[in-house]
Protein backbone atom coordinates (compact mmCIF):
# COMPACT_ATOMS: atom_id res chain seq x y z
CA UNK A 1 0.00 0.00 0.00
CA UNK A 2 3.16 2.23 0.75
CA UNK A 3 3.67 2.92 -2.88
CA UNK A 4 5.59 6.18 -4.37
CA UNK A 5 2.40 7.36 -5.74
CA UNK A 6 0.18 7.65 -2.65
CA UNK A 7 3.41 8.94 -0.15
CA UNK A 8 2.93 12.47 0.89
CA UNK A 9 5.33 14.29 2.91
CA UNK A 10 4.44 16.51 5.87
CA UNK A 11 6.56 18.81 8.15
CA UNK A 12 4.87 18.57 11.18
CA UNK A 13 4.65 21.14 14.17
CA UNK A 14 5.18 18.47 17.24
CA UNK A 15 3.15 20.17 19.73
CA UNK A 16 0.05 20.48 17.17
CA UNK A 17 -1.15 17.15 16.74
CA UNK A 18 -1.36 16.06 20.06
CA UNK A 19 -0.30 13.04 21.34
CA UNK A 20 1.44 11.61 18.23
CA UNK A 21 4.39 13.84 18.84
CA UNK A 22 5.78 13.40 15.58
CA UNK A 23 9.52 14.14 14.60
CA UNK A 24 9.31 17.48 12.63
CA UNK A 25 10.98 15.76 9.32
CA UNK A 26 8.86 12.94 9.55
CA UNK A 27 7.18 10.88 6.30
CA UNK A 28 3.61 10.52 6.75
CA UNK A 29 2.47 7.19 4.66
CA UNK A 30 -1.09 7.93 2.94
CA UNK A 31 -2.36 4.45 3.95
CA UNK A 32 -5.76 3.26 6.10
CA UNK A 33 -3.20 4.15 9.43
CA UNK A 34 -2.64 7.68 8.50
CA UNK A 35 -3.27 10.00 11.14
CA UNK A 36 -7.33 11.04 11.73
CA UNK A 37 -8.76 14.17 13.57
CA UNK A 38 -12.69 15.13 14.04
CA UNK A 39 -12.92 18.32 11.23
CA UNK A 40 -16.06 20.53 12.63
CA UNK A 41 -17.24 22.93 10.16
CA UNK A 42 -20.05 25.05 8.65
CA UNK A 43 -21.78 23.85 6.02
CA UNK A 44 -24.55 25.94 3.96
CA UNK A 45 -26.85 24.20 2.37
CA UNK A 46 -29.23 26.30 0.73
CA UNK A 47 -30.92 29.27 1.51
CA UNK A 48 -31.45 29.91 5.24
CA UNK A 49 -29.96 26.61 5.89
CA UNK A 50 -26.63 25.68 7.35
CA UNK A 51 -25.34 22.58 9.17
CA UNK A 52 -22.58 22.24 11.99
CA UNK A 53 -21.22 19.15 11.01
CA UNK A 54 -18.56 17.24 12.22
CA UNK A 55 -16.32 14.02 10.46
CA UNK A 56 -13.20 12.30 10.68
CA UNK A 57 -10.38 13.66 8.42
CA UNK A 58 -7.04 12.30 7.46
CA UNK A 59 -4.15 14.49 8.50
CA UNK A 60 -2.43 14.83 5.21
CA UNK A 61 -1.30 18.03 2.47
CA UNK A 62 -0.78 17.15 -0.98
CA UNK A 63 2.59 18.46 -2.72
CA UNK A 64 2.40 22.19 -2.12
CA UNK A 65 -0.36 22.21 0.68
CA UNK A 66 -0.43 23.74 3.70
CA UNK A 67 -2.84 22.76 6.91
CA UNK A 68 -3.47 25.64 8.35
CA UNK A 69 -5.23 25.64 11.87
CA UNK A 70 -8.12 28.32 11.97
CA UNK A 71 -7.98 30.76 14.65
CA UNK A 72 -10.09 33.71 13.21
CA UNK A 73 -12.60 33.78 10.97
CA UNK A 74 -14.56 37.52 9.93
CA UNK A 75 -18.09 37.53 9.26
CA UNK A 76 -19.18 40.46 6.80
CA UNK A 77 -22.31 41.68 4.76
CA UNK A 78 -21.06 39.22 1.83
CA UNK A 79 -21.31 36.61 4.43
CA UNK A 80 -25.07 37.57 4.99
CA UNK A 81 -25.31 37.66 1.21
CA UNK A 82 -24.12 34.17 0.75
CA UNK A 83 -26.20 32.79 3.66
CA UNK A 84 -29.46 34.30 2.08
CA UNK A 85 -29.01 33.26 -0.97
CA UNK A 86 -28.77 37.05 -3.00
CA UNK A 87 -25.03 37.25 -3.05
CA UNK A 88 -24.30 37.81 -7.22
CA UNK A 89 -22.19 34.42 -8.07
CA UNK A 90 -25.31 32.12 -7.56
CA UNK A 91 -27.13 34.04 -10.09
CA UNK A 92 -23.84 33.98 -12.16
CA UNK A 93 -23.81 30.15 -11.62
CA UNK A 94 -20.18 30.33 -9.95
CA UNK A 95 -21.51 29.51 -5.83
CA UNK A 96 -23.94 26.87 -5.48
CA UNK A 97 -24.70 24.83 -2.47
CA UNK A 98 -23.58 22.94 -0.36
CA UNK A 99 -20.40 24.85 0.65
CA UNK A 100 -18.24 26.12 3.48
CA UNK A 101 -18.25 29.61 3.55
CA UNK A 102 -15.37 32.28 5.34
CA UNK A 103 -13.41 33.92 3.41
CA UNK A 104 -11.42 36.39 5.90
CA UNK A 105 -9.07 34.37 8.32
CA UNK A 106 -5.99 33.87 10.16
CA UNK A 107 -4.27 30.99 11.14
CA UNK A 108 -1.17 28.91 11.91
CA UNK A 109 0.67 26.43 9.98
CA UNK A 110 0.62 22.55 11.46
CA UNK A 111 1.76 20.81 8.37
CA UNK A 112 3.49 21.46 5.38
CA UNK A 113 3.33 19.10 2.31
CA UNK A 114 6.38 18.53 0.24
CA UNK A 115 7.65 21.13 -2.16
CA UNK A 116 6.34 24.37 0.16
CA UNK A 117 8.46 27.14 0.08
CA UNK A 118 11.34 26.92 2.83
CA UNK A 119 10.51 30.21 4.68
CA UNK A 120 7.12 29.23 5.81
CA UNK A 121 8.06 27.52 9.58
CA UNK A 122 5.11 25.24 10.86
CA UNK A 123 3.68 27.19 13.93
CA UNK A 124 3.57 30.40 12.00
CA UNK A 125 0.77 33.06 11.32
CA UNK A 126 -0.11 32.99 8.29
CA UNK A 127 -3.30 34.58 6.41
CA UNK A 128 -3.92 33.46 2.35
CA UNK A 129 -4.86 34.70 -1.01
CA UNK A 130 -8.33 34.90 -1.48
CA UNK A 131 -8.87 33.38 -5.72
CA UNK A 132 -6.53 31.01 -7.44
CA UNK A 133 -6.67 31.36 -11.11
CA UNK A 134 -7.34 27.95 -12.93
CA UNK A 135 -3.56 28.08 -14.34
CA UNK A 136 -2.36 27.80 -10.52
CA UNK A 137 -5.16 25.17 -9.90
CA UNK A 138 -3.84 23.06 -12.55
CA UNK A 139 -0.34 23.28 -11.26
CA UNK A 140 -1.21 22.93 -7.39
CA UNK A 141 -3.64 20.38 -7.54
CA UNK A 142 -5.42 19.15 -11.36
CA UNK A 143 -8.09 17.33 -9.07
CA UNK A 144 -9.61 20.43 -7.91
CA UNK A 145 -11.31 20.62 -11.72
CA UNK A 146 -13.22 18.07 -13.79
CA UNK A 147 -10.58 17.28 -16.99
CA UNK A 148 -12.32 19.30 -19.54
CA UNK A 149 -11.99 22.05 -17.07
CA UNK A 150 -8.18 21.27 -16.67
CA UNK A 151 -7.62 20.76 -20.50
CA UNK A 152 -8.73 24.48 -21.43
CA UNK A 153 -6.06 25.68 -19.01
CA UNK A 154 -3.06 26.47 -20.86
CA UNK A 155 -5.37 28.57 -23.20
CA UNK A 156 -6.80 30.53 -20.55
CA UNK A 157 -6.31 34.25 -21.65
CA UNK A 158 -8.14 35.41 -18.54
CA UNK A 159 -5.46 33.97 -15.91
CA UNK A 160 -2.47 35.08 -18.87
CA UNK A 161 -2.92 38.95 -18.21
CA UNK A 162 -2.34 40.63 -15.07
CA UNK A 163 -4.79 40.40 -12.48
CA UNK A 164 -7.10 38.36 -15.25
CA UNK A 165 -7.45 35.53 -13.07
CA UNK A 166 -10.34 36.71 -11.32
CA UNK A 167 -12.29 37.03 -14.07
CA UNK A 168 -11.75 33.67 -15.33
CA UNK A 169 -14.85 30.91 -14.88
CA UNK A 170 -12.54 28.48 -13.68
CA UNK A 171 -11.01 30.58 -10.93
CA UNK A 172 -11.46 29.57 -6.84
CA UNK A 173 -12.21 31.76 -4.48
CA UNK A 174 -12.04 30.85 -0.71
CA UNK A 175 -15.14 30.27 0.42
CA UNK A 176 -17.65 30.98 -2.35
CA UNK A 177 -16.48 28.11 -5.05
CA UNK A 178 -14.58 25.52 -5.74
CA UNK A 179 -12.09 25.95 -2.29
CA UNK A 180 -13.73 25.65 1.14
CA UNK A 181 -13.65 28.70 3.20
CA UNK A 182 -12.95 29.01 7.13
CA UNK A 183 -15.40 28.07 9.00
CA UNK A 184 -13.67 24.82 10.02
CA UNK A 185 -11.10 23.92 12.40
CA UNK A 186 -8.59 23.30 10.12
CA UNK A 187 -8.62 23.59 6.47
CA UNK A 188 -5.57 22.59 3.70
CA UNK A 189 -4.26 25.46 1.47
CA UNK A 190 -2.16 26.76 -1.65
CA UNK A 191 0.82 27.61 0.54
CA UNK A 192 2.20 29.85 -2.40
CA UNK A 193 -0.60 32.23 -1.55
CA UNK A 194 0.20 32.25 1.76
CA UNK A 195 1.82 34.51 3.19
CA UNK A 196 3.41 35.30 6.79
CA UNK A 197 2.96 37.73 9.92
CA UNK A 198 5.02 38.25 12.72
CA UNK A 199 3.26 37.13 16.55
CA UNK A 200 3.19 40.79 17.18
CA UNK A 201 0.28 40.76 15.16
CA UNK A 202 -2.74 39.29 16.94
CA UNK A 203 -5.05 36.51 15.13
CA UNK A 204 -8.05 39.04 15.07
CA UNK A 205 -6.11 41.54 13.28
CA UNK A 206 -4.60 39.50 10.96
CA UNK A 207 -7.87 37.76 9.76
CA UNK A 208 -8.77 41.94 8.51
CA UNK A 209 -6.01 41.04 5.58
CA UNK A 210 -8.65 39.65 3.04
CA UNK A 211 -10.67 42.45 3.33
CA UNK A 212 -7.21 44.88 4.18
CA UNK A 213 -5.89 43.96 0.81
CA UNK A 214 -9.74 44.73 -1.15
CA UNK A 215 -8.62 48.03 0.27
CA UNK A 216 -5.66 48.30 -0.55
CA UNK A 217 -6.54 47.32 -4.36
CA UNK A 218 -8.77 50.12 -4.79
CA UNK A 219 -6.59 52.61 -3.49
CA UNK A 220 -3.93 51.19 -6.18
CA UNK A 221 -6.42 50.90 -9.09
CA UNK A 222 -6.93 54.89 -8.45
CA UNK A 223 -3.64 55.43 -8.81
CA UNK A 224 -2.48 56.45 -5.53
CA UNK A 225 0.75 55.40 -3.84
CA UNK A 226 2.88 56.97 -1.46
CA UNK A 227 5.65 57.15 -3.86
CA UNK A 228 2.89 59.40 -6.36
CA UNK A 229 2.05 61.51 -3.44
CA UNK A 230 3.41 63.92 -1.14
CA UNK A 231 1.38 65.12 2.50
CA UNK A 232 1.11 68.72 1.33
CA UNK A 233 -0.06 68.35 -2.24
CA UNK A 234 -1.97 64.90 -1.90
CA UNK A 235 -4.58 64.40 -4.29
CA UNK A 236 -8.08 65.00 -2.29
CA UNK A 237 -10.03 61.66 -1.72
CA UNK A 238 -13.20 60.96 -0.43
CA UNK A 239 -14.34 57.56 1.22
CA UNK A 240 -17.99 56.80 1.11
CA UNK A 241 -19.15 54.16 3.36
CA UNK A 242 -18.00 53.94 7.10
CA UNK A 243 -17.95 49.96 7.43
CA UNK A 244 -15.30 48.02 7.88
CA UNK A 245 -13.81 48.19 4.82
CA UNK A 246 -14.45 51.88 4.32
CA UNK A 247 -12.27 52.47 7.54
CA UNK A 248 -9.77 49.88 6.16
CA UNK A 249 -9.76 51.90 2.76
CA UNK A 250 -9.35 55.68 5.04
CA UNK A 251 -5.88 53.04 6.61
CA UNK A 252 -4.81 52.50 3.33
CA UNK A 253 -4.88 56.20 2.15
CA UNK A 254 -3.35 57.44 5.35
CA UNK A 255 -0.72 55.24 4.87
CA UNK A 256 0.12 55.67 1.13
CA UNK A 257 0.36 59.52 2.62
CA UNK A 258 -2.70 60.03 0.63
CA UNK A 259 -5.17 63.23 2.28
CA UNK A 260 -8.95 62.21 2.81
CA UNK A 261 -10.67 65.06 2.79
CA UNK A 262 -14.05 63.41 3.80
CA UNK A 263 -15.75 60.29 4.84
CA UNK A 264 -19.33 59.77 4.59
CA UNK A 265 -21.90 57.56 6.19
CA UNK A 266 -24.61 57.33 8.44
CA UNK A 267 -23.76 55.69 11.83
CA UNK A 268 -22.14 58.81 14.11
CA UNK A 269 -19.88 56.53 16.47
CA UNK A 270 -18.20 54.89 12.57
CA UNK A 271 -18.06 58.47 11.69
CA UNK A 272 -16.12 59.15 14.84
CA UNK A 273 -13.68 56.69 14.49
CA UNK A 274 -13.07 57.65 11.24
CA UNK A 275 -12.20 61.20 12.63
CA UNK A 276 -9.68 59.19 15.27
CA UNK A 277 -7.95 57.21 11.95
CA UNK A 278 -6.85 60.46 10.45
CA UNK A 279 -10.18 61.78 7.84
CA UNK A 280 -9.48 65.74 7.65
CA UNK A 281 -13.54 65.65 8.03
CA UNK A 282 -16.70 63.62 8.01
CA UNK A 283 -20.48 64.02 6.73
CA UNK A 284 -23.29 62.13 8.31
CA UNK A 285 -26.28 61.96 5.42
CA UNK A 286 -28.53 60.70 8.16
CA UNK A 287 -28.28 63.83 9.35
CA UNK A 288 -27.18 66.27 6.60
CA UNK A 289 -28.47 66.52 2.85
CA UNK A 290 -25.85 65.14 0.60
CA UNK A 291 -26.53 67.95 -1.63
CA UNK A 292 -24.63 70.11 1.10
CA UNK A 293 -21.59 68.13 1.43
CA UNK A 294 -20.79 68.92 -2.55
CA UNK A 295 -21.31 72.96 -1.21
CA UNK A 296 -18.90 72.05 1.63
CA UNK A 297 -16.29 70.40 -0.15
CA UNK A 298 -16.71 73.42 -2.91
CA UNK A 299 -16.32 75.70 0.35
CA UNK A 300 -13.27 73.58 1.46
CA UNK A 301 -11.27 73.72 -1.83
CA UNK A 302 -12.40 71.55 -4.58
CA UNK A 303 -14.23 68.34 -5.11
CA UNK A 304 -12.31 65.44 -4.77
CA UNK A 305 -10.34 63.84 -8.01
CA UNK A 306 -10.78 60.46 -6.50
CA UNK A 307 -14.11 59.15 -4.58
CA UNK A 308 -13.62 55.28 -3.70
CA UNK A 309 -16.97 53.89 -2.62
CA UNK A 310 -17.23 51.52 -0.32
CA UNK A 311 -20.36 51.66 1.12
CA UNK A 312 -22.33 48.56 -1.10
CA UNK A 313 -25.32 50.85 -1.56
CA UNK A 314 -27.03 51.73 -4.70
CA UNK A 315 -27.30 55.36 -3.58
CA UNK A 316 -23.85 55.42 -2.45
CA UNK A 317 -22.84 55.05 -6.11
CA UNK A 318 -24.99 58.25 -7.37
CA UNK A 319 -23.31 60.08 -4.48
CA UNK A 320 -19.92 58.73 -5.35
CA UNK A 321 -20.78 59.96 -9.23
CA UNK A 322 -21.99 63.71 -7.62
CA UNK A 323 -19.28 64.05 -5.51
CA UNK A 324 -16.36 63.94 -7.97
CA UNK A 325 -14.31 66.84 -9.79
CA UNK A 326 -14.53 66.91 -13.40
CA UNK A 327 -11.90 64.82 -14.83
CA UNK A 328 -11.99 62.43 -11.48
CA UNK A 329 -12.04 59.51 -11.02
CA UNK A 330 -14.52 57.28 -8.95
CA UNK A 331 -13.67 53.44 -7.36
CA UNK A 332 -16.47 51.13 -6.88
CA UNK A 333 -15.61 48.62 -4.03
CA UNK A 334 -19.28 47.51 -2.51
CA UNK A 335 -21.21 45.04 -3.77
CA UNK A 336 -25.01 45.79 -3.53
CA UNK A 337 -26.66 42.60 -3.64
CA UNK A 338 -27.75 42.80 -6.73
CA UNK A 339 -30.02 45.91 -6.11
CA UNK A 340 -30.06 48.49 -9.04
CA UNK A 341 -28.56 51.98 -8.69
CA UNK A 342 -29.88 54.70 -10.29
CA UNK A 343 -27.36 57.28 -11.90
CA UNK A 344 -27.08 59.80 -14.42
CA UNK A 345 -25.32 59.25 -17.40
CA UNK A 346 -25.01 62.92 -18.44
CA UNK A 347 -22.89 63.27 -15.26
CA UNK A 348 -20.32 60.90 -16.03
CA UNK A 349 -19.97 61.78 -19.73
CA UNK A 350 -19.79 65.97 -18.79
CA UNK A 351 -17.26 65.70 -16.10
CA UNK A 352 -15.22 63.11 -17.74
CA UNK A 353 -15.24 60.66 -15.19
CA UNK A 354 -13.31 57.69 -14.79
CA UNK A 355 -15.50 55.05 -13.47
CA UNK A 356 -13.59 51.33 -12.87
CA UNK A 357 -15.27 48.18 -10.28
CA UNK A 358 -12.53 47.01 -8.02
CA UNK A 359 -13.18 43.44 -7.10
CA UNK A 360 -11.32 41.37 -4.83
CA UNK A 361 -7.22 41.65 -4.66
CA UNK A 362 -4.45 40.21 -6.51
CA UNK A 363 -0.98 39.25 -4.55
CA UNK A 364 0.36 42.37 -5.15
CA UNK A 365 -2.38 43.58 -2.89
CA UNK A 366 -1.28 41.12 -0.22
CA UNK A 367 1.67 41.37 0.19
CA UNK A 368 1.22 45.55 0.97
CA UNK A 369 -1.55 44.30 3.63
CA UNK A 370 1.75 42.28 5.54
CA UNK A 371 3.24 45.13 5.28
CA UNK A 372 1.29 47.48 6.40
CA UNK A 373 0.41 44.79 9.26
CA UNK A 374 3.44 43.75 10.27
CA UNK A 375 4.90 47.31 10.19
CA UNK A 376 2.39 47.73 12.87
CA UNK A 377 0.63 51.03 11.01
CA UNK A 378 -2.86 49.51 10.42
CA UNK A 379 -5.73 49.43 13.77
CA UNK A 380 -8.04 46.80 14.12
CA UNK A 381 -11.80 47.77 13.46
CA UNK A 382 -13.42 44.49 14.82
CA UNK A 383 -15.53 45.44 17.96
CA UNK A 384 -17.59 41.99 18.40
CA UNK A 385 -15.99 38.63 19.04
CA UNK A 386 -17.88 35.02 19.27
CA UNK A 387 -16.43 31.82 20.13
CA UNK A 388 -17.07 28.47 17.98
CA UNK A 389 -18.58 27.59 15.11
CA UNK A 390 -21.82 27.12 16.71
CA UNK A 391 -22.17 31.02 16.92
CA UNK A 392 -22.19 31.21 13.26
CA UNK A 393 -26.25 31.68 12.73
CA UNK A 394 -25.74 34.50 15.56
CA UNK A 395 -22.99 36.33 14.18
CA UNK A 396 -25.43 36.12 10.65
CA UNK A 397 -28.20 38.40 12.71
CA UNK A 398 -25.78 40.12 14.29
CA UNK A 399 -24.15 41.57 10.91
CA UNK A 400 -27.24 41.60 9.03
CA UNK A 401 -28.88 43.72 12.20
CA UNK A 402 -25.82 45.08 14.37
CA UNK A 403 -26.30 46.86 17.75
CA UNK A 404 -25.26 50.03 18.35
CA UNK A 405 -21.22 50.24 18.33
CA UNK A 406 -20.85 47.27 16.55
CA UNK A 407 -18.46 47.68 13.52
CA UNK A 408 -16.46 44.00 12.86
CA UNK A 409 -17.53 40.86 13.78
CA UNK A 410 -15.24 37.90 14.26
CA UNK A 411 -15.68 34.06 15.47
CA UNK A 412 -12.40 32.98 17.64
CA UNK A 413 -12.07 29.01 17.05
CA UNK A 414 -9.77 27.37 20.04
CA UNK A 415 -6.99 29.00 21.86
CA UNK A 416 -4.16 31.11 19.87
CA UNK A 417 -1.68 30.66 22.08
CA UNK A 418 -1.35 26.96 22.00
CA UNK A 419 -1.19 24.42 18.78
CA UNK A 420 -2.25 21.19 21.40
CA UNK A 421 -4.94 19.74 18.89
CA UNK A 422 -5.46 17.36 21.93
CA UNK A 423 -6.10 13.51 21.27
CA UNK A 424 -6.39 12.99 17.29
CA UNK A 425 -8.10 10.16 17.20
CA UNK A 426 -12.53 9.97 16.21
CA UNK A 427 -14.09 7.56 18.75
CA UNK A 428 -17.12 7.52 16.35
CA UNK A 429 -16.56 7.46 13.13
CA UNK A 430 -20.26 7.76 11.83
CA UNK A 431 -20.07 11.85 10.86
CA UNK A 432 -22.59 13.45 13.44
CA UNK A 433 -23.94 16.72 12.67
CA UNK A 434 -25.68 19.73 14.41
CA UNK A 435 -28.21 21.12 11.78
CA UNK A 436 -29.98 24.59 11.86
CA UNK A 437 -32.24 26.62 10.54
CA UNK A 438 -33.11 30.51 10.46
CA UNK A 439 -35.76 32.02 9.18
Amino acid sequence: AQTQSRRRQLLFDTEAVGHLRLHPTSVIMETSESPITPLSSVLLTGPHQFEISTRPETLACKPGEALIKIGAVGVCATDVELFEGTMGYYEAGLASWPLVPGHEWSGRIIALGSGCPSHFPVGQRVVGEHATGCRALEASDSTVMKPREASATLGCTDCAARGGFLRCPRRAETGFFRRPGALQTFMRFPAAQLHVLPDSVPRELAALAEPLATALKAVRLAGLSAESQQEDSASRTVVVGDGPVALLVLQALRWRRCRVACLVGANASRLRRASELGADSVWNVAERDADGLVTSLQDAGELPSVVIEAAGTPSAVALSIKLAAPGGQVVLLGLSGNRVSEIRADDIVLKQLVVRGSLASEPEDWRAAAEMMSSGAMQSVVTHTLVGLDRYGQAIHLVKDPPQGMLKLQILLGVDESCDWGTVAVADGSPRSKRARIA
